[in-house]
């Protein structure tokens, strides 16, 4: 049968319980410094967030980058901002989504600067590159309710975005119109314009209308008159290139004697002539 250990000295019962309070002292004076401490950091927030040096004061704490349409004061007039503004209250995305309202912004990136105290906003803007014009031949109810955008003259950008004509001078951009002009162009066309003016936007060939009002004959105004295509699809790029070798048609035949050109088989090319009685000719 094994001896029972020794039982504990007072001495020792004595060092256990001084260290039992010294533990419990340790910890009630930790969690007094850490409360101590979050107490101070919230207090420094609200002391940055208050502080007369963290105040965003006028429109010129707001750095402006990307932007070619655009002016700087342009863009910060837009920002929904009363000054002064403490700049830990400002809200980037509430801002961000503020600016993405207008038209001519596609997207905006918003973020705080500490020093100096201010904002720094980088935009990206749509760049039009057409004047859209309604088919006024068609009667407005006939025109379907998913193209209400393109029910009055406005602007497009390179993928079809429709914006109101006036969405750049109203906000006091000085951006001067796109030459070219689309007539017709409905909601539900983007895709096909994108590759459109791809196409266009690289021909030597200057084109100046696209007229989209039918879709079975898409005809292009350019520097050597009207172009008749017939419906826009796969032959667009070939009906271009034609188009270019042709470019010397006025050395040939009179331009005021030119009714249309008809691309609808490029291989093909048919001028035809503004004459009574006249037959189509073939430059060769």
């Amino acid at each position: 049968m094994s001896a029972k250990p020794p039982a504990p000295s007072s001495r020792d019962l004595a060092r256990r319980r001084q260290y039992l309070r010294d533990q419990r002292r340790y910890k009630f004076y930790k969690g007094t410094w850490r409360s101590l401490a979050l107490t101070g950091f919230a207090a420094g927030l609200l002391w940055l967030a208050t502080s007369p040096v963290w105040l965003v004061r006028s429109p010129s704490q707001i750095n402006i980058s990307n932007n070619k349409l655009l002016s700087d004061e342009a863009i910060q007039a837009l920002l929904p901002l009363p000054y002064p503004q403490p700049l830990l209250k400002i809200k980037p995305k509430d801002l961000e989504a503020s600016l993405e309202t207008h038209a001519p912004i596609a997207a905006a990136a918003v973020s705080r600067r500490l020093l100096p105290p201010g904002l720094h906003i980088r935009v990206k803007e749509r760049q039009p590159v057409a004047i859209a014009l309604p088919d006024t031949a068609s009667p407005m109810q006939k025109i379907p309710a998913k193209s209400a955008a393109f029910r009055s003259p406005g602007l497009i950008d390179a993928q079809g975005y429709w914006m109101p004509r006036d969405s750049f001078q109203s906000i006091g951009s000085a951006a001067s119109e796109p030459t070219l002009t689309v007539r017709g162009m409905q909601a539900g066309d983007e895709k096909d314009w994108q590759e459109m003016y791809e196409e266009i936007a690289q021909s030597p060939v200057k084109i100046t209308v696209i007229d989209w009002t039918r879709p079975s004959n898409l005809i292009l105004q350019s520097e050597l008159g009207a172009v008749h295509l017939g419906p826009y699809g796969r032959g667009f790029e070939a009906q271009l290139v034609a188009l270019d070798q042709l470019r010397s048609l006025n050395e040939k035949v009179n331009p005021e004697k030119v009714a249309f050109i008809d691309l609808h088989d490029p291989t093909h090319p048919i001028v035809e002539i503004l004459q009574a009685a006249s037959t189509p000719a073939s430059p060769k």
